[in-house]
């Protein structure tokens, strides 16, 4: 009996080990087709082959020695239409020092003939995470301009963040995420930009308006009085029901949002009415400041839009409402078929 339970403990740590490992190697990288959010539950250990990420320009100065790969995960793609790419990569655990380095691919993939393109070392001591420039979500975004960060946070500018790619039509790349701070907690990444990958769908083609014979000259009419706003009905697909009625004396108001119950990954997107004013804001446990400006009219619609669950479902995020004379805090959930909205009406 005790060799079976010590069989059975030895098989599922194995299993556990071999996951972790799955694509811990550029040569069994996850390969994606689409531009969307993808999660890795558990990174651990470098694979098979260790020595494929030696000597990695900015890495040198930390303390690896030009080591990139450490608690590692491979992610390739190929090019289907030229244009930009950016992605943003979330750290499973909000403390944990996530590094990457993109190689662009020969036309062969062959992984021995890679070559850096972008290179980002950067990061903290873990009692600076919420507070570091350079701890946190990184990735590439719009507005950056570097191609390569070094190790550490000690230089004027330093943060997690690179300069968008500019990829063309059948390049392929392959990205290398490393959790630098701990083995087992994984990471989320999502992408975005102008490029497209070959599972990505074109919008839809707007519909050409037809040639309409001109209209007489009519005398100007008076203005329109403005109409209080009607409650979406839908965002997203998602039903909208009202949580909560706030009155405001401004119509210029400061939002603070952040995560009610456990900082777990989730993501979201604001809406005033049905226009997107905040988009994919990952909720921390320490509140964000936003400014909004209310349009013309006396009732309006915050609703709290869950664009990624993170670890866990429903969306919580908190939201205070600050008007310039009080605060006021409500609470909001998103969930899959549904989400909370505030109905604010201005005094």
């Amino acid at each position: 009996m005790q060799r079976l339970f010590l069989f059975i403990s030895l098989f599922f740590i194995a299993q556990q080990y071999l996951i972790a490992q799955a694509n811990a190697d550029c040569a069994t990288a996850f390969d994606i087709c689409k531009k969307q959010a993808y999660h890795f539950d558990k990174l651990g250990g470098e694979g098979k082959d260790n020595h494929e990420a030696d000597f990695i320009a900015c890495f040198m100065n930390g303390e690896n020695f030009g080591q990139a790969e450490e608690n590692s995960a491979w992610i390739k793609f190929e090019i289907e239409k030229t244009g930009s790419l950016t992605f943003a990569i979330t750290p499973h655990r909000i403390d944990d020092d996530i590094d990457f380095v993109v190689f662009k691919l020969p036309a062969n993939g062959d992984c021995a003939q890679k070559q850096i393109v972008r290179c980002m070392a950067s990061g903290d001591r873990r009692e600076n995470a919420l507070s570091s420039p350079c701890m946190g979500e990184t990735g590439l975004r719009d507005g950056e301009r570097d191609a390569s960060e070094d190790a550490g946070c000690s230089d004027p500018g330093d943060n997690a963040w690179l300069a968008p790619l500019r990829v063309v039509k059948g390049e392929k790349y392959v990205i290398l995420v490393s959790n630098v701070s701990s083995r087992g907690p994984g990471f989320s990444i999502r992408f975005g930009g102008s490029a497209k990958l070959p599972c990505d769908e074109d919008p839809p083609k707007p519909v050409a308006a037809k040639p309409t014979q001109p209209k007489p000259v009519e005398k100007p009419k008076p203005e329109p009085v403005v109409q209080k706003q009607v409650k979406p009905e839908t965002i997203g697909g998602r039903s909208v029901e009202v949580n909560e009625t706030v009155k405001v004396k401004a119509r210029t108001i400061k939002l603070r949002i952040w995560d009610s119950q456990v900082e777990d990954g989730d993501i979201i997107s604001v809406y005033l009415n049905d226009e997107k004013v905040i988009d994919h804001l990952y909720l921390r446990s320490k509140p964000q400041e936003f400014e909004i400006q209310l349009p013309p009219g006396r009732e309006h619609y915050l609703t709290v839009y869950a664009d990624d669950f993170g670890k866990s479902e429903p969306n919580t995020a908190r939201v205070l409402i600050f008007d310039g004379t009080r605060e006021q805090e409500i609470d909001l959930v998103a969930e899959r078929k549904k989400q909370q909205s505030i109905k604010i009406i201005t005094d």
